[in-house]
C-alpha cells in the first residue's frame, strides 16, 4: 500500500492528485485550460474515475494559475469542500478568482492553519506553512506548503512537499525559525513557483543566494511544474541550484520538468519512493 501523488502536466500552473492509503482522494491547485481540459479530464478518469469524489480541493493560494478551471474538475469529481488558508491572494479582480470564491461558497470550505496536521490512514498532511503576520506584505508568504508523509506503524518512510509559490523569505523568516531540520526534511520536491529563483533570492543578502532550506529538505529529486510562460520560468540558475542540492535517483536524475516529462506519478512507500513518468 503506497500514497500516490501525481503531478499533472497542466502547462504553465500548478496540479496536483493526491490518493491517501485509505482512498480519498485531493486535488492541490489546479489549471484546468480549453487547451488542456479533455487531457486532464481524461487523465483524472483513468485514475480516479469519473464522477469519483474529491475530499477537499486544496488552494496553496488564489493567484489564476492555481485554481484556473476548479467548476470543470467539480463538474465531473464532484469536491466536497475546499481548503485555503484563508488569504486572499493577488487575483481577486479575474474570473478564475471570482469562479472559485463561489465554489468555496457553494461546497464549504475550511482555513488550514501553519504547524498543524492530518492524517487519512498511513498518508499525513503536515501543514508548514500559512497566513503569517511576520510576512503579512507577501502574498506567497501566506500561502500552502504541504507536506505529504507515508508513514509505517513507527516512523515516516518516505515524504513530498508541495511548495505553490513560496519564496525564501518564507523559509527563511517563517518556516525555517519554527521546525527542525528533520520536520522539513522530505524526499521529493516540488519546485516553488514554477522553477523561480525567487526561492533562493533573498532580499536580505544581495550577494549571495539562500539555500539553508534546501539542505535542510535534503531532497532526492525536484519536479518543476511549468508551461510557455513570459516570467522565465524555470529560471537556468534555480535549476542549477535545484541539481545542486538534489542528490539524485538511483540512475542519477535529479530535476524533472513537467513541460519536457509529462505527468508524473510518484508513489510514496513504507520504505522509500518511486517516479513513473506517464
Amino acid at each position: 500500500m503506497s500514497t500516490t501523488i501525481h503531478f499533472i502536466d497542466v502547462d504553465q500552473g500548478n496540479m496536483v492528485l493526491i490518493t491517501t492509503t485509505n482512498n480519498k482522494n485531493f486535488i492541490c491547485d489546479c489549471n484546468v485550460t480549453s487547451d488542456n481540459e479533455y487531457d486532464v479530464i481524461n487523465y483524472l478518469d483513468s485514475v480516479i474515475g469519473k464522477y469519483s469524489p474529491i475530499s477537499a480541493f486544496i488552494c496553496t493560494h488564489r493567484d489564476a494559475d492555481h485554481i484556473r478551471g476548479i467548476k470543470k474538475i467539480h463538474k465531473y469529481f464532484p469536491i466536497k469542500s475546499i481548503w485555503d488558508s484563508g488569504h486572499t491572494g493577488t487575483t481577486t479582480n479575474s474570473k478564475e478568482y471570482s469562479d472559485y470564491m463561489d465554489l468555496r461558497r457553494r461546497v464549504g470550505s475550511k482555513e488550514k492553519k501553519k504547524m498543524t496536521r492530518q492524517d487519512f490512514g498511513m498518508t499525513r498532511f503536515r501543514y508548514l506553512s500559512g497566513k503569517d503576520e511576520r510576512l503579512e506584505k507577501n502574498a506567497n508568504a501566506q500561502g500552502i506548503v504541504l507536506k505529504i508523509e507515508h508513514w509505517n506503524q513507527q516512523n515516516c518512510g518516505s515524504s513530498a512537499i508541495l511548495m505553490g509559490d513560496c519564496d525564501a523569505e518564507t523559509w527563511r523568516y517563517a518556516i525555517m525559525e519554527d521546525y527542525s531540520k528533520s520536520e522539513v526534511k522530505a524526499s521529493i520536491l516540488m519546485a516553488a513557483h514554477h522553477g523561480s529563483i525567487s526561492f533562493f533570492d533573498d532580499p536580505a543578502d544581495e550577494e549571495h543566494y539562500y539555500t539553508d532550506h534546501i539542505i535542510a529538505i535534503k531532497p532526492a529529486m525536484t519536479i518543476v511544474s511549468v508551461g510557455d510562460n513570459k516570467h522565465g520560468h524555470p529560471d537556468e540558475k534555480a535549476l542549477e541550484l535545484y541539481n545542486e542540492y538534489s542528490s539524485g535517483s538511483n540512475k542519477g536524475n535529479k530535476v524533472y520538468i513537467t513541460q519536457e516529462k509529462g505527468t508524473i506519478k510518484l508513489s510514496l512507500k513504507d520504505t522509500g519512493w518511486s517516479l513513473k513518468i506517464i
